[in-house]
């Protein structure tokens, strides 16, 4: 017996470098996807079309030589830990897509998918919010990555026309509809910095620092907490503090934004968005500035922020339509400027991982 899974990825709409400081974050799940298939076994062992690798392996503690494998192996086995049962054998495929460091979550989107799949295949009762908590802690603990909830939640329980307004500090969540929602794209890059995992565990380290000083979490600052605190925190750590707090404002200031229609003034936020992570969290770069700054030209895009962790990665681009001619004309000055590489996805918002056929 096979067993297909189709699991997705996300964006974030707004909401950055919020959700490890107890914030509010506001994703969708998107149709692009990972697909996941189980079959039957006397051993463990999966392949992945994505890398064109196929290995054996024993679902012991230990981490595996091949990257991409500890992301299976520690979504197996943190599942079994939680139900503290044993695991019949499988072999695993992984195809899909869904683009890999593109900013899209394609961890996440695995490791749900493969909890979510042992979950069916195995008969095991698990709820969306178990899954998905599952996964973070196998992606904190086995693989290291020092992540959110935002990502597994939305993965697990997006719906499609909709985004989750997800409470980070009491993990409460409430969807937001949004069925006429304007054309979303988005923009690789193509640029990866070496230094995003150094600098991005740096911001959550300075942001510990704003905590310790002023006695108070970054969460239940307002913005003239942040102002009267500016000297005590010295520049660095005070540009830190204003984009957590501002980023908080902004999305709930979208949410009134999706409700009333009003994409221009959703538009304006996610510019806004995106300067304060550029200025004041500093993690954009040449690249991406550049192709907002070209982006803010054309009237049929509303708005446009770099999502990610930063150095590189993803823009959103918010658009009337999907914008091919005007997006056409930015690569080709961006690639003889950067030397580098454009791609562009446009997508919209999906459900969350679902079991697609057993044949």
């Amino acid at each position: 017996m096979k067993y297909t899974f189709r699991s997705p990825g996300r964006i974030n709409l707004i909401g950055e470098h919020t959700d490890y400081n107890g914030g509010c974050v506001l994703p969708a799940a998107i149709n692009k996807y990972t697909y996941i298939t189980f079959e039957e076994s006397d051993h463990f062992e999966a392949y992945s079309k994505y890398f064109d690798q196929r290995v054996k392996f024993s679902l012991d503690e230990k981490k595996e030589n091949v990257e991409w494998l500890n992301y299976v192996k520690g979504a197996l086995l943190y599942t079994s830990k939680y139900m503290k049962k044993k695991i019949s054998p499988w072999k695993i495929e992984i195809s899909g897509v869904l683009p890999l460091g593109a900013g899209l979550s394609s961890s996440a989107s695995l490791m749900v998918g493969v909890v979510y799949g042992l979950c069916k295949v195995e008969n095991w009762e698990m709820s969306r919010r178990q899954i998905a908590n599952v996964a973070h802690k196998a992606e904190n603990e086995f693989i290291g990555v020092n992540c959110g909830i935002m990502d597994q939640h939305i993965v697990a329980m997006g719906k499609k026309d909709t985004f989750m307004l997800i409470d980070t500090l009491n993990k409460e969540f409430e969807y937001v509809h949004a069925e006429k929602f304007p054309q979303m794209i988005v923009i690789d890059s193509g640029v990866k910095h070496k230094l995003a995992s150094s600098e991005y565990n740096k911001r959550r380290m300075e942001c510990g620092q704003v905590e310790g000083i002023t006695g108070i979490k970054l969460r239940q600052m307002s913005l003239e907490t942040v102002e009267k605190n500016k000297k005590t925190l010295g520049d660095t750590l005070y540009k830190r503090a204003f984009h957590v707090v501002s980023e908080n404002v902004r999305v709930l200031k979208a949410i009134e934004a999706i409700k009333k229609s009003d994409w221009e003034n959703l538009g304006r936020l996610l510019y806004a968005s995106h300067e304060s992570l550029r200025n004041f969290y500093e993690v954009s770069t040449w690249e991406m500035d550049f192709i907002i700054e070209k982006l803010k030209k054309f009237d049929v895009v509303y708005g446009a922020r770099m999502i990610g962790g930063g150095f590189g990665g993803s823009i959103l681009i918010l658009s009337r339509r999907e914008s091919s001619e005007e997006i056409s004309k930015i690569m080709a000055k961006y690639e003889s400027e950067f030397d580098a590489k454009i791609k562009v996805y446009a997508v919209s918002t999906s459900d969350g991982v679902q079991e697609l056929q057993r044949t």
